[in-house]
């Protein structure tokens, strides 16, 4: 099977926004679903779940467009992985439309025992079995190092609700979800829904018995915007948008 996992479709209209073009959560639901379909392959995707009691949960991202997809825009998803080490997994991600790059990333992702919700050690026949690349270099090659500081604690929270469909196969509010508490965050607060440039590191599961969240927006001089997404006791995530 190919190092790379390539997926295709055409944005369709429930996945645009009222400008016509993708949004935030469903861009990532597009990259999510081509790393998922390539781990299936290899037997380490969701299809295992079950029997294996283990999973990828995602952990970092840092992300560049050069533009959204427009609704009815063909796309490619081109995804591969750039090394298993420990428990961490390493990926990337470009999407293009036609000849056009639109979108390049480096992702994190830790190997879960969903049982305890601890870290665990990658099986080393899936370590080394599973295949690494494609010659091309990382976006973010300093993604492990990557620093994130949250908004400061005093900046004043919005509260946002959770639904039933941010549930995962995991038993967790899925990554995705965050996306669209970032982007109405952002739009509520007067800021472009549609960020060029975004890091994000996930540090908490949200209960899956949450009902809100509360999601924090600070300016920084580099016309950068920190957020971070809590309770009144837990970070879930942070990261920076501009």
């Amino acid at each position: 099977m190919s190092k790379e996992h390539i997926l295709t479709t055409i944005v369709p209209f429930a996945d645009v926004d009222r400008h016509q073009v993708m949004l935030l959560p469903q861009l990532f639901k597009l990259l999510q679903e081509a790393a998922v379909q390539h781990a299936d392959l290899y037997g380490v995707g969701m299809r295992g779940i079950a029997e294996r009691g283990t999973s990828w949960v995602l952990n970092r991202f840092a992300v560049k467009l050069s533009r959204y997809p427009r609704r009815d825009e063909a796309v490619r998803v081109t995804t591969w992985s750039t090394g298993v080490h420990g428990f961490r997994g390493y990926r990337e991600f470009r999407l293009h439309c036609g000849d056009e790059l639109l979108l390049s990333a480096s992702s994190l992702w830790l190997w879960v025992d969903l049982r305890t919700r601890s870290l665990t050690r990658v099986p080393e026949e899936i370590a080394h079995t599973f295949p690494t690349g494609s010659g091309s270099p990382p976006f973010c090659a300093e993604l492990d190092r990557l620093h994130l500081t949250p908004p400061a604690t005093s900046v004043p929270a919005l509260s946002l609700d959770l639904r039933y469909s941010d549930q995962d196969a995991n038993g967790h509010i899925n990554h995705i979800a965050y996306f669209d508490l970032l982007q109405s965050a952002l739009l509520r607060q007067g800021l472009a829904p549609q960020p060029l440039q975004l890091e994000i590191q996930f540090q908490r599961e949200i209960p899956s018995d949450a009902t809100t969240v509360d999601v924090r927006l600070e300016s920084r001089e580099t016309e950068a915007t920190a957020f971070s997404i809590s309770n009144q006791t837990t970070s879930f995530a942070q990261g920076l948008v501009s």
